[in-house]
């Protein structure tokens, strides 16, 4: 693949800015030295996609449920009774769904590790990063061990980098057949 089509390929995956290949692009034609080489694009954990795509289905279930149970009473001419069989089950839903359109835009922490026998394990959550970083400079008096360590500003910088869709990923892999490990911090959607 030639340079030039990487770099379109990198701008139509969003990996890098359109700003950013229009640069790379003109340093290409002006015969100047070649784009710098990026690092691999950062690959969202598939467990983070999925976790916050079944809290969105399960809440359209929910609500979906909730909904037909509520007109089902209703149907019956049975007026407040819709909103005890129905009504709670329908909110529940609602609230469900709010959550898991929440997750797709939250920033996410996810931890893979594959042992050298093949065994593995896999977890995903989300990181309310700014109340995190409230909660550290809030704490940072009382416990000594945060004093002066500016573990907030970090918190906050890192928020920022994900803001601008830049995934923080650290992988380890001692090569094939050994232990893998990826940290991966980033969005849970799809940009």
């Amino acid at each position: 693949m030639t340079e030039r089509m990487r770099i379109l390929e990198e701008i139509e995956a969003g990996r890098i800015s359109v700003e950013e290949g229009v640069r790379r692009l003109e340093r290409l034609s002006a015969g100047g030295e070649p784009a710098e080489a990026s690092p691999p694009p950062a690959v969202r954990p598939a467990l983070v996609r999925a976790l916050w795509q079944a809290v969105l289905w399960a809440g359209i279930v929910l609500a979906a449920v909730g909904a037909l149970l509520a007109g089902m009473v209703a149907a019956l001419w049975i007026a407040p009774a819709w909103l005890i069989c129905g009504g709670p089950l329908l909110l529940l839903g609602l609230a469900t769904v709010v959550m898991g359109l929440w997750l797709r835009r939250a920033h996410w922490f996810a931890l893979r590790v594959r042992e050298r026998d093949g065994k593995g394990m896999a977890f995903a959550f989300p990181l309310p990063l700014g109340p995190i970083a409230w909660l550290l400079r809030v704490l940072g008096p009382f416990i000594p061990q945060l004093r002066g360590t500016g573990m907030d500003e970090v918190i906050l910088a890192l928020r920022e980098e994900l803001r601008a869709g830049r995934p923080f990923v650290v992988e380890v892999d001692e090569g094939e057949g050994e232990e893998q490990v990826q940290v991966y911090f980033g969005l849970g959607g799809d940009g």
